[in-house]
């Protein structure tokens, strides 16, 4: 028996133009991945119960078969440098971004392209996921997105993604390659250079945001389909404790009072082409707890991301 090896995985990502067809594979982007996971086979489930005279257990029956798989990707650029007014070049994991309802733009003036929570339903993609030598087809698929930004670590984003099932099946190898997707960088000093909580430049330890999607599956007579139906970004932010008369954390975490907002704002990377970042224009942050790093108090802060306009509350960029 040859065994199913863990490392040999990957996964092509496709762009639907229509919500459940999926394109050739040929057409697809192979993803730069770190980590993926696939729950290959869920679904709510009944019980087929039966009055009998003896005990024992029924059958379960699922109800709605669907796939969810979780890939982690490097947060990084395309690695093309923009020209600025000419192009921008949108990173290979913009697909999954566009797949959890984020709008892409590229802004040519600005040298960059962004993805901003969208209200309206946008788009979705099919998934091939290979695990060597089989391939689940995942259509329709939509998300949800967290991105981490980690003192002396790897930024990356995460994304749980769930699409209509189908049986996998044993195919030949494809041959394609990772394109339009930069090595990412450390959050350091020499990589990090923005780093603001509520427009004070704070002295960074970690970064994290959850769009919060809701992600939901339906199998209903003559439909089935995922869907977006609701989403309330929220993350964190740790930095070094500041004076209070640098900086008081005290008065911008009360709200028994008044709610205090700010932007937050994370850039990461110097080198054209793979800098990446979040803007967040109005922040609340939620909650205060210590933290020890290295003799020195550090602060974790919880953060919700609200609304200044609509729609506004959390953009990524790639530039």
């Amino acid at each position: 028996m040859t065994p199913l090896l863990t490392r040999k995985k990957a996964a092509v990502v496709c762009l639907e133009t229509t919500y459940g067809v999926a394109p050739p594979i040929e057409q697809g982007v192979l993803m730069l991945v770190t980590e993926l996971t696939p729950t290959p086979y869920q679904g709510n489930t009944v019980e087929r119960t039966r009055m009998r005279p003896e005990m024992g257990g029924f059958a379960q029956i699922n109800t709605g078969p669907n796939t969810q798989l979780q890939l982690t990707v490097p947060w990084s650029g395309s690695g093309t440098a923009p020209v600025i007014g000419t192009s921008a070049t949108a990173p290979a994991l913009g697909l999954l971004l566009r797949a959890c309802q984020m709008q892409e733009v590229e802004d040519l003036d600005a040298g960059e392209v962004t993805y901003t929570r969208a209200s309206e339903e946008g788009d979705s993609v099919t998934i091939y996921y290979l695990h060597d030598g089989q391939q689940q087809l995942i259509k329709g698929v939509r998300g949800t997105v967290t991105g981490a930004g980690q003192s002396a670590g790897l930024p990356t984003l995460s994304f749980t993604m769930t699409g209509l099932y189908e049986r996998p099946t044993a195919v030949a190898p494809i041959t394609l390659t990772v394109e339009n997707q930069a090595d990412e960088v450390p959050v350091n000093f020499q990589n990090t250079s923005t780093f603001t909580v509520l427009g004070y430049e704070a002295i960074g330890q970690n970064l994290n945001f959850d769009l919060a999607n809701t992600v939901t599956y339906r199998n209903l007579p003559n439909y089935e389909g995922v869907h977006i139906t609701d989403s309330q970004p929220t993350g964190q932010v740790a930095f070094q404790a500041p004076r209070i008369a640098e900086f008081d954390v005290y008065q911008k975490v009360e709200s028994h009072e008044v709610v205090t907002t700010g932007a937050v704002s994370f850039e990461h990377g110097t080198v054209p082409g793979n800098i990446v970042g979040m803007r967040a224009p109005k922040v609340q942050l939620a909650g205060m707890s210590e933290q020890d790093s290295d003799g020195i108090t550090h602060y974790q802060c919880d953060a919700r991301f609200l609304p200044l306009d609509g729609d506004d509350e959390l953009v990524l960029y790639f530039k």
